[in-house]
């Protein structure tokens, strides 16, 4: 262009004249200012629109993407993207993929700018792209539902839990394909019983077949695992108070009924509905045990027995390779502790009422069978009324097949009296010894301590001997603090594992609430509750679990 200029002004004698030239220059200059700062502008103005256009993207694919949502993928995205008033030539593909526990939406929005400045530069349009993808998931969970069901929880607090736990069943595995969602409801009070199919799949050193509680050291604690190769101490099977061969099933020290038993690994709504409809309350809280065998399930060391679990029918065969090992790609492990009140006992005896042969003996007697007739001069009579007639001459009594009769005797080691429970009598200890050796005898044994405490409450055996098991019994097992430490501990080895623990205050104190907090993974992860709140608080747990993350 400027050679141009230069020409005409040559033939018109005017070449070198160059008065107005800086003119040019300035204008040049001003042009190249006035694109780049055009350039800015619309530059600002693609990254606003493409901001808008990524933030609605970003909405639509979650809603779209909720498992909560009934609509088709494609028909909330366009919705929601409808709503934008920034730009109004725009257009959105969607991909999508629906499963019955899964949801996952992509999507990508495509406008073009009309460009203010850069057309200047034969630049018309900008091209603005903004991708999203959000997926929810159920992923594949384990879950300890360990919740507590001592005394005070009788009434309508236990009405209110088993209304509020069911619920959080139901939310988990509506939406669950088989086989991803495992639920364990642990529940316990002053200990926890596992299940016979459990219990016979563990190395334990079994001192009586009465229940299935163990008793843990304050060492095990530590460790998230209960290792089904490592021998397992049985705790004492007995109660508080009671009769001999009568206990008082509210003081026993392990609850050996179905209801008080581990639920393991269910995705079955009706069964997990109706062992949560069977609880019932009584005892005292032992928090740590609940914990403990709560994340015990969660464990790999637990794989062998869930194997064989799976193997005899007692959970699905889909969950044989549960525990899976910690930090497996698209699992989580999960623990709910449900609290009602502060650490009170876990009963145990010391070596004095634990090891060792009893002062319980158990005598087998043979006697005759019941009078069944008599002959009389040829004639028979038949009935027990008859029976007193057997000492007269000419009478023949007849009895039935010898029957055999067991009876107990405690020595009482003060004076070495030896007490009969069948008629409550004392007798010396030598007409104890020649009983041993009398006629009829069929068996002697003393029984061992785990052996005799099948039998009586401690109390019980205090008010014939004189003695202190009673108190011994609630000294040597763990109280408040010693609970409370081995429950930190197996709280830190959840955190340490990777374990997500939830916790639950239900109508607590303020010292209760704390440790519970102390539990849980975050503060966040923690919730007070009363009354029929508990129903919203294990609401938003399952939510939680299931919450929803942007992929992309």
């Amino acid at each position: 262009m400027l050679a141009s200029m230069k020409k005409k002004l040559a033939e018109r004698g005017i070449v070198r004249d160059e008065n107005g030239s800086i003119i040019v220059f300035v204008m040049v200059v001003f042009s190249a200012m006035f694109l780049v700062g055009g350039t800015a502008v619309d530059l600002a103005r693609h990254e606003n629109l493409r901001s808008s256009l990524q933030y609605n993207l970003d909405r639509a694919v979650l809603a779209a993407a909720s498992l909560r949502q009934t609509q088709d993928p494609d028909i909330v995205v366009q919705d929601y993207m409808s709503k934008i008033t920034a730009i109004e030539d725009f257009t959105v593909e969607v991909t999508s993929s629906v499963a019955i526990n899964a949801r996952s939406v992509s999507a990508t929005a495509t406008a073009n700018l009309d460009t203010w400045f850069l057309s200047m530069a034969g630049i018309n349009k900008m091209p603005i792209t903004a991708r999203s993808a959000s997926e929810e998931r159920v992923p594949n969970l384990e879950i300890s539902l360990v919740l507590d069901v001592l005394g005070s929880m009788d009434g309508t607090k236990l009405t209110n839990l088993k209304v509020a736990a069911k619920q959080f069943v139901t939310t988990l595995l509506t939406n669950a394909d088989p086989d991803t969602v495992a639920i364990s409801v642990v529940p316990f009070n002053h200990n926890v019983s596992p299940s016979d199919s459990i219990f016979d799949n563990l190395t334990i050193a079994e001192t009586h077949s009465l229940s299935n509680c163990l008793d843990f050291s304050d060492l095990s604690f530590e460790s998230a695992a209960i290792d089904p190769s490592v021998s397992q101490t049985q705790a004492v099977f007995t109660a508080l108070y009671g009769g001999f061969q009568n206990f008082n099933g509210g003081s026993e020290t392990c609850y050996a009924d179905t209801e008080s038993e581990i639920l393991p690994y269910s995705d079955n709504v009706g069964v997990l509905h109706t062992k949560i409809d069977g609880l019932y309350a009584d005892g005292w809280t032992a928090a740590h045990l609940g914990m403990k065998w709560g994340l015990a399930l969660l464990d790999p060391n637990f794989q062998s027995v869930t194997t064989v679990l799976a193997d005899n029918g007692t959970i699905d065969e889909g969950f044989a390779d549960l525990p899976v090992a910690y930090g497996t790609a698209q699992t989580k492990k999960v623990i709910v502790l449900m609290g009602d009140g502060a650490n009170t006992y876990e009963f145990a005896f010391g070596n004095n009422y634990s090891t060792g042969l009893s002062n319980v003996w158990e005598i087998v007697e043979e006697e005759p069978g019941a009078f069944t007739h008599l002959t009389y001069y040829g004639r028979t009579y038949t009935g027990a009324v008859y029976e007193q007639y057997c000492s007269w001459a000419s009478t023949t009594c007849f009895y039935g097949d010898p029957v055999q009769v067991t009876n107990f005797f405690i020595k009482k080691q003060s004076n070495g009296q030896f007490y009969g429970i069948s008629d409550g009598s004392w007798v010396t200890a030598t007409v104890f010894n020649n009983l041993l050796g009398a006629a009829g005898v069929v068996s002697t044994e003393q029984l061992s301590w785990p052996e005799a405490w099948g039998h009586m409450p401690a109390q019980y055996y205090d008010s014939i001997t004189g003695e202190n098991a009673f108190s011994d019994l609630i000294d040597s097992g763990r109280g408040t603090t010693e609970a409370d430490t081995a429950m930190t501990s197996s709280c830190n080895a959840a955190e340490t594992a990777g374990v997500i623990v939830y916790t639950i205050g239900y109508e607590t104190s303020t010292t209760t609430s704390d440790k519970l907090r102390d539990c849980a993974s975050t503060a966040s992860h923690f919730y007070d509750a009363s009354g029929t709140q508990i129903s919203e608080v294990f609401s938003a747990i399952a939510t939680s679990i299931q919450r929803l993350k942007l992929t992309q």
